[in-house]
């Protein structure tokens, strides 16, 4: 009877309208304000004069009502419902119940089309709406008919019996159905899909409303009879069902947008991709998903601070709202990524030209707190169907397309195969890796460490290493990014830490101190739990927090820097001790050595191995080492291969060097042998 608002009828005003749905329309519409006509022919004076005062302040109550609930739909998170679902059938169908078809039909025809000429509505739309509350009011009528019961103005009928009750709840399914199918074959026929297909496509949020509004109507009719003042009380629950969608719809939102620039995030990005994939596989027309880069954004976020770059980010939504069309979908991936999701793409070509313009949207001016901003984004683009049919690989594609774009300087890059020959070997990998995890086919090898000054053995670095069945042994390299592409790192990491800590208490129990080095991912950094599982770790395993040093690098100065400092400082009041690898390299090392809570440095093996024979590699060493000792820190050199690299760094004050001069890399059980010869019989590492 309500089910289908003016929501449902908004797309009548803009869809194109074939010969077929404009008769379905004019049929509709005749039948409804026809039978309408007849209703009001009926009415005679002397049912109305013999109405009593309850009787018309039941109506006129319920008039007031049904006004209201057509004013104010329920709002849901429904497609195909934008606008709501109206509540007046609360209202009106207790009126078909207790005083019939005539007075229930034409309350609800003056409150639709008062409610359409207030919201200023098309007046075909307006007709419509009360022909199909007319319609399905008399199918539900026709039941009532055929259960004995004929409610007039002057031969109310109130429910009393169970009996009554399952009279109604089939009344109650008939308007709905009738109603629901009379506009979802109206929407159907101007969208062209399946009738069907659109009456079940929201009809979980329909039914759970309209069953809401049903299942009052015999309560209002037996109030109707016995106590018509308190008919108006009704409209509590109608305001708890307001409130309650409202709250859903806020809740949804929040859960599928990003809090700083309002745009999509990544799981609304996921659905939507989805029914875009399946819309272009069934139609033929392709769609386009761009993953744009902003370009040096960490440096606006360290020079001018992270409100700048909140701004910049802001800014940047708001550009690519107004640069794409309505219909696209622009979201905001994490960080400074986002990807925009256009539908009806015309071809190759077009998806460019879409991204060229986004692009040149991004290069206009920006000022924020008098400072300007250069900003620019690389953008990668992947295609339906012919890059990827599948959301996972599409997004993959697009990602390689966008780092190809960032690596090349071009601004956008297409998706090439030919560019990216192992993508189809690295989406094998992860089903693999994931396999290998839980098989058990990850494992590690050891690099020793000891100390320049005596020679001793200091400890050893775990390297990880995945012993693939067919493969043999496959380099970190390898499936390092896969893991964390695929979110699969913080699993791998576990896995390593607790093979590296099994291994140490196993050295522990045959006499040997070996403390160990373990590399961890910047996204492990991300994660605030990772301190807690590392603790309950070290538990298990019965080792003092001092034997794990977690290696990290100067990637960890990101837009996220402050979510890794928590982290680590969790880490670093757990005891665990911290390494800062292949330092050197990056511009921001001395930044890093100020507000990480650091114990160590790892001087880079592009300058250890070169300081015997390059003196600006050797100045470099010993500024590094004077710095790292004024600061407390103790240094690591790896990368020493040769004999000569060893007494030239040990001349330069480092405390412990790590190469295959010393040892390379070993599996677990001939690490042990070697660690044995050294520790339990007292030999040197190493006799240079």
């Amino acid at each position: 009877m309500s089910g289908a608002d003016e929501a449902r009828n908004h797309l009548l005003r803009s869809a194109p309208r074939p010969r077929l749905f404009l008769t379905y329309l004019a049929v509709v519409i005749t039948a409804g304000i026809g039978l309408l006509a007849y209703a009001i022919s009926t009415v005679s004076r002397g049912d109305i004069s013999a109405m009593d005062a309850g009787q018309i302040l039941a109506l006129g109550t319920c008039l007031v009502l049904v006004v209201l609930g057509e004013i104010r739909p329920v709002m849901g998170s429904s497609v195909a419902d934008p606008l709501g679902v109206t509540l007046s059938t609360t209202f009106v169908f207790p009126v078909l119940l207790h005083f019939g078809l005539v007075p229930a039909v034409i309350l609800h025809a003056i409150a639709a089309m008062l409610a359409g000429l207030i919201a200023r509505k098309a007046m075909v739309r307006n007709l419509f709406n009360v022909a199909q509350y007319v319609l399905s009011a008399a199918a539900g009528w026709l039941v009532l008919a055929a259960a004995g019961i004929h409610p007039t103005l002057s031969s109310t009928w109130t429910p009393r019996s169970i009996g009554d009750l399952l009279v109604i709840v089939v009344v109650g399914v008939c308007c709905f159905v009738v109603n629901d199918l009379l506009v979802a074959t109206a929407i159907g026929m101007s969208v062209g899909v399946s009738p069907w297909r659109q009456f079940l496509s929201d009809l979980r949020f329909q039914s759970t409303v309209s069953a809401a509004q049903f299942g009052l109507a015999p309560l209002i009719a037996v109030l109707m009879e016995h106590a018509p003042a308190f008919v108006a009380l009704t409209v509590v629950p109608m305001y708890a069902i307001h409130r309650s969608a409202a709250a859903s719809l806020r809740s949804e939102h929040l859960a599928e947008h990003d809090d700083l620039t309002g745009l999509a995030n990544r799981k609304r990005l996921i659905t939507e991709t989805s029914e875009a994939i399946a819309e272009t596989l069934r139609t033929g027309e392709p769609c386009a998903l761009f993953l744009l880069d902003l370009d040096r954004f960490k440096e606006v976020n360290d020079v001018l601070g992270h409100p700048v770059g909140d701004e910049v980010l802001r800014q940047v939504a708001r550009r690519l709202k107004d640069t794409l069309r309505p219909e696209d979908t622009v979201v905001r991936v994490g960080g400074d990524e986002f990807a925009v999701l256009t539908r009806r793409v015309r071809d190759v070509d077009a998806a460019v030209t879409i991204a060229e313009r986004v692009r040149a949207a991004l290069d206009a001016e920006l000022v924020i707190d008098g400072q300007l901003i250069d900003i620019e984004g690389s953008i990668g683009v992947a295609l339906v169907p012919d890059h990827a049919t599948e959301y996972e690989v599409l997004f993959s594609r697009a990602d390689v397309a966008m780092y190809l774009a960032k690596a090349d300087r071009t601004g956008v890059e297409v998706y090439d195969s030919a560019r990216d020959a192992n993508s189809t070997s690295r989406i094998g990998l992860i089903s693999g890796l994931r396999n290998a995890i839980e098989q058990g086919e990850i494992e590690l090898h050891y690099q020793p460490k000891a100390s320049l000054r005596d020679q001793t053995v200091t400890g050893v670095e775990a390297l990880v290493r995945w012993n693939h069945p067919v493969r043999g042994l496959v380099p970190p390299d390898e499936f390092i990014p896969v893991a964390e592409q695929s979110g699969l790192m913080h699993r791998l990491t576990d896995v390593i830490l607790d093979l590296a800590l099994t291994q140490v208490a196993d050295w522990g129990r045959q006499g040997m101190t070996v403390p160990v080095a373990v590399n961890v991912s910047f996204r492990d950094l991300l994660d605030a739990t990772m301190p807690i599982r590392l603790a309950q770790t070290l538990e298990r395993h019965g080792l003092a927090a001092e034997l794990l040093t977690l290696e990290i690098t100067e990637r960890v100065l990101t837009a996220d820097m402050d979510r890794a400092r928590l982290t680590l400082q969790a880490l670093c009041d757990l005891g665990v001790r911290l390494s800062l690898d292949d330092f050197g390299t990056g511009w921001s090392s001395l930044r890093l050595l100020r507000e990480l809570p650091l114990a160590e440095i790892k001087i880079d093996r592009s300058f250890v191995s070169r300081a015997a024979v390059v003196e600006e590699d050797a100045v470099v060493v010993r500024a590094t080492t004077r710095l790292a000792h004024g600061l407390g820190l103790h240094v690591v050199a790896e990368g020493i291969e040769t004999q000569v690299a060893w007494r030239a760094i040990k001349d330069m004050a480092c405390d412990t060097a790590q190469g295959w001069f010393l040892a390379r890399p070993m599996p677990g059980p001939k690490a042990t042998e070697w660690l044995a010869e050294r520790l339990l019989e007292r030999v040197p590492a190493t006799h240079p």
